[in-house]
């Protein structure tokens, strides 16, 4: 990551200021061109609750991963793949005059996206669809997380990690996600979300065409005495659950709104292309989760949101336990978070200060 500013401005968009950082000027127009045109949509439709935006484009996320948490506080729920994501957005749930939302250049060339203009617009629309679609499931699932434990050191070490963000990410952080979607969609980016989760989709299939020369290299490790049958087939699994279980939170979306032929499109491609490919525990498993998601009510209270997200950490306990993993999942209090008033507001303000003070190379 550059440890220089090399573009800032400041422009006044409907009823905000849109304020922006980058590390680099290259091909930035089209992103702040993009993001522009998510503002206006959003006021227009009177869904805007924002005066100020910040947004940082960086080459990578990974080394302000922990400012960005300490940031969040009261935030969205905060997937621990973080660094990973092409973008987030922080912003005070109790205060959504401002957001901040970080886009990971490299993260996006990765995945093909950063010259995609349609994408870019529907992953912007979709990071400012969190504060926007904050609700009681959503805040009450902030309080949660998820806790993975095993007996087999062999489980841990090869695959623990993996699974606790799997479980995070399709247990705890699903409210967030589906709702967010539902009001992309409502909000009338329905298509380039489509667009976005139709590319997804695609490299899916494309991917799954290399699980062929994986399992013929784990073969080859079994016939060398380095891997069990047992251990190989546990990778196999936990792989395939890891890359593809997940694309239920694509589709399950466009059920939500009742937006039948794009979940279908996406459902026949991921029939066509995939299920049959992997694993015979995934679709099942994928379809559970698909179903569980539409259950969802925005007005849960707390109760109701542990019980809902305990069914779906069972699905995959189930699933796993099924094929002879000894792995529990369970759900425990969040990393507290301090309260946040006018005074974290301003803190808030200072770590976004320190972040843009760190790329200029200021102590």
């Amino acid at each position: 990551m550059s440890t220089a500013i090399e573009h800032f401005s400041r422009t006044r968009v409907e009823n905000t200021t849109l304020q922006v950082i980058a590390d680099s000027r290259r091909d930035l127009a089209r992103l702040i061109h993009e993001e522009e045109s998510v503002i206006r949509q959003y006021v227009h439709l009177g869904k805007w609750p924002h005066t100020l935006v910040h947004l940082f484009v960086f080459e990578d996320l990974q080394p302000l991963v922990s400012q960005i948490k300490n940031a969040a506080l009261l935030s969205s729920v905060i997937a621990e793949d973080i660094d990973r994501r092409p973008m987030v957005n922080i912003y005070d749930a109790a205060d959504p005059t401002e957001c901040t939302v970080f886009v990971n250049r490299r993260a996006l060339n990765d995945d093909g996206l950063w010259d995609d203009a349609l994408a870019l617009r529907a992953l912007l629309a979709h990071e400012h669809a969190h504060p926007l679609s904050e609700n009681p499931t959503v805040q009450a699932a902030r309080d949660l997380s998820v806790e993975v434990t095993t007996e087999s050191r062999t489980v841990k070490a090869a695959v623990g990690g993996i699974l606790h963000l799997l479980a995070d990410r399709l247990c705890v952080h699903a409210p967030q996600e589906i709702f967010a979607n539902e009001l992309v969609i409502q909000a009338g980016f329905g298509d380039v979300l489509f667009h976005l989760d139709k590319g997804v989709v695609d490299k899916a299939v494309a991917g799954v065409a290399k699980r062929a020369s994986l399992v013929r290299g784990l073969d080859k490790q079994v016939a060398d005495g380095k891997l069990t049958a047992d251990q190989m087939a546990m990778l196999l699994l936990v792989g395939d659950l890891q890359a593809y279980l997940a694309l239920a939170l694509e589709t399950a979306p466009f059920l939500f709104a009742e937006c039948h032929s794009q979940a279908e499109a996406l459902e026949t491609a991921l029939r066509e292309g995939i299920w049959a490919r992997l694993d015979p525990a995934v679709m099942p498993l994928y379809e559970r989760f698909r179903d569980h998601y539409r259950q969802l009510k925005g007005d849960l209270d707390p109760a109701e949101v542990k019980s809902w997200a305990g069914e779906a950490l069972a699905f995959l306990g189930e699933a796993l336990r099924a094929r002879s993993l000894d792995v529990r999942f369970g759900l425990v209090p969040a990393r507290s978070r301090q309260k946040r008033s006018r005074e974290p507001r301003s803190n808030s303000r200072t770590a976004q200060n320190d972040i843009a003070q760190h790329e200029e190379g200021s102590p």
